[in-house]
């Protein structure tokens, strides 16, 4: 998640009432929301727990900081968490790395039930970058809402981040270091096919900044 893109998760969440409970999905490790991208936990889930909000993490390996372990689309799994009375349900980042995309969106609205959120953002311009696959989904916010088919689209925007380069400097990283360790990860390509392809794909976006697409949608 790049860090424009947690701050306005965080500004539509609030402004839409800190709906809670919340169940964030796909949540990764508590060191990744608080050590390795701070800004998730600073912008997302600290002001929705400062507004009242209860936050639930789930992923599907057991980790630090997950809460609820399990496959979304697993229908036992579903009725739980419908169960619980969750309100809203963010899906960050996860649709460009799932097979069928029309289940986990329907999944999210039945959990969600009628009058609930789902707050979604994917990747609009990014590299490929697989976990554990990258399907090449980019749409635009608006494409989202074919996907949600019992929801109304309520907010949807473009959140422009860095460029490649940018997150380089930022990092204190010198481009042309990163570029010999790129020419690195091509010797391995036979052996380790994502990742060198994920480590060249980044230089696309050198200069151009990374897109992501963000909707908010009410489920009818």
């Amino acid at each position: 998640m790049l860090r424009a893109e947690a701050i306005a998760i965080g500004d539509v969440l609030l402004r839409a009432g800190a709906p809670s409970p919340v169940l964030n999905v796909g949540s990764s490790t508590a060191r990744f929301r608080a050590v390795e991208r701070p800004w998730i936990e600073e912008f997302v889930f600290a002001p929705l727990r400062v507004a009242g909000a209860e936050v639930d993490h789930l992923d599907l390996k057991a980790a630090e900081g997950v809460d609820l372990v399990g496959d979304i689309l697993d229908p036992a799994l579903q009725e739980r968490l419908a169960a619980h009375g969750y309100r809203c349900v963010i899906l960050s980042n996860v649709l460009e790395h799932v097979r069928d995309r029309h289940a986990v969106a329907a999944a999210c609205e039945a959990i969600v039930g009628a009058g609930g959120l789902v707050l979604v953002t994917v990747p609009r311009s990014y590299p490929y970058h697989a976990d554990p696959l990258d399907t090449g989904y980019r749409p635009a916010p608006e494409e989202l809402a074919p996907l949600f088919a019992r929801s109304r689209l309520r907010e949807a925007r473009t959140v422009t981040g860095p460029s490649y380069g940018e997150t380089l400097r930022a990092a204190g990283i010198a481009p042309l270091g990163e570029l010999a360790r790129t020419l690195g990860w091509l010797v391995a390509a036979p052996v380790r096919p994502r990742s060198a392809r994920a480590r060249v794909d980044r230089w696309r976006w050198y200069r151009r900044p990374y897109e992501v697409a963000l909707a908010l949608f009410e489920v009818g």
